[in-house]
């Protein structure tokens, strides 16, 4: 028997045990092949009736195509719409920098305290006018210089930086005497001298003190500082620093909360690298603590204590001085002037480009956008 009468005698005897159920054919190899086609057929899982009704259905249909569900289209955008997009969100910057504008900004800036609170009293030879000047001064530093200087007298625990420049004319020969004054003065209400220089020859005799003044006695100090010589000058400013100081303290206290639920989590711990994490947590926040703890010790001691400058010039010195050192003054204004054109040059321009980078870069979102836009259309056109 050929190949090909085998395969055929094979097939029957398979459509034969299919049809009847039984496998009985004589040949034993047939035989095996029916009682195989009979376990398959046992073995294939009868489909839902539900998939056969819709499989029957299609079939009759001719297995039609579905439709695919087309995106919904996008608004089309055209140029006034993207402009008046930019427009809107270059309104939104312009209001949140308002709000967000410091209060430095308002008029509490330390340069506006440093330069706006400052007075100036020339040539007080006379024991009135020396005892009227450091009154008047007094309240002016008290105020923290009016609107000039920004100052709000009526806030509550307002953080001022003083400091306070004078000039005092004294003979040569009592140079010596004079220091030791200033000296008695500035221990008396509880102040000390930082650094201090003397000089007391024939040709040449000065002085200077750097002194520190609780700033509660600041006004009696410098009323019997004038008291001592002559005044020939003296300057005073003011510098709020209010906002730094809270910055600092609510910082610190945040750092302290942090650390108490920190040690919390440490104490509920279950594993030894959530332990070794937070305790090296701790760590990073003891020193922020104690940096912060340095901080506001610092800006405590700026605001108890005044800082005093008095300088000692010899009788006829004072002006001399001052007409040689005119234009040299003159020249450092000017350098100061042109600086601080530059610094705000500078400024413009730091405050145009955070303008400009976030509208540019909203811009090329858009065009991106559109582009991407625009090039899903066509394929949906040619699909």
């Amino acid at each position: 028997m050929t190949d090909q009468n085998v395969i055929e005698r094979d097939l029957d005897a398979i459509d034969t045990a299919l049809s009847t159920g039984a496998a009985d054919h004589d040949d034993p190899l047939a035989r095996e092949l029916q009682e195989l086609a009979l376990a398959l057929r046992a073995d294939v899982p009868e489909p839902r009736h539900d998939f056969s009704r819709e499989l029957g259905e299609r079939a009759r249909a001719g297995f039609p195509r579905e439709r695919r569900r087309r995106l919904p289209s996008l608004p089309k955008l055209t140029p006034l719409g993207v402009a008046g997009a930019m427009a809107s969100v270059l309104i939104a910057l312009v209001v949140a920098t308002a709000l967000l504008q410091s209060p430095d900004d308002d008029g509490f800036s330390g340069d506006q305290g440093s330069s706006g609170d400052s007075a100036v009293m020339e040539d007080a030879p006379s024991s009135s006018e020396r005892s009227a000047a450091p009154d008047a001064a007094g309240q002016a530093l008290d105020s923290g210089g009016g609107a000039a200087g920004g100052f709000e007298p009526a806030a509550p625990n307002r953080r001022i930086e003083r400091s306070i420049s004078m000039e005092l004319e004294s003979p040569a020969d009592e140079m010596a005497r004079l220091a030791d004054q200033v000296t008695a003065v500035t221990n008396r209400h509880g102040g000390f001298v930082l650094s201090s220089s003397l000089s007391t020859g024939e040709e040449d005799s000065n002085g200077s003190f750097e002194l520190r003044i609780p700033s509660e006695r600041l006004q009696d100090a410098l009323r019997e500082l004038a008291d001592l010589a002559p005044v020939l000058s003296q300057t005073q400013s003011g510098q709020d620093i209010t906002r730094e100081f809270v910055g600092a303290r609510d910082r610190l206290q945040a750092a302290r909360a942090e650390r108490r639920s920190l040690l919390s989590r440490l104490e509920d711990a279950n594993t030894d690298e959530e332990a070794e994490a937070l305790r090296l947590r701790l760590d990073i926040v003891a020193a922020e603590i104690n940096g912060l703890r340095g901080q506001l010790r610092n800006l405590r001691l700026r605001t108890d204590y005044a800082v005093v400058s008095v300088l000692l010039v010899a009788d006829g010195e004072g002006s001399s001085s001052d007409e040689d050192g005119g234009a040299g003054a003159a020249f450092d204004d000017a350098l100061g002037d042109a600086g601080d054109l530059l610094i705000g040059t500078a400024g413009v321009i730091v405050r145009v480009l955070a303008i400009a980078v976030p509208l540019g870069l909203i811009a090329l979102l858009g065009w991106l956008a559109a582009r991407a836009l625009r090039r899903r259309r066509r394929e949906q056109a040619l699909a």
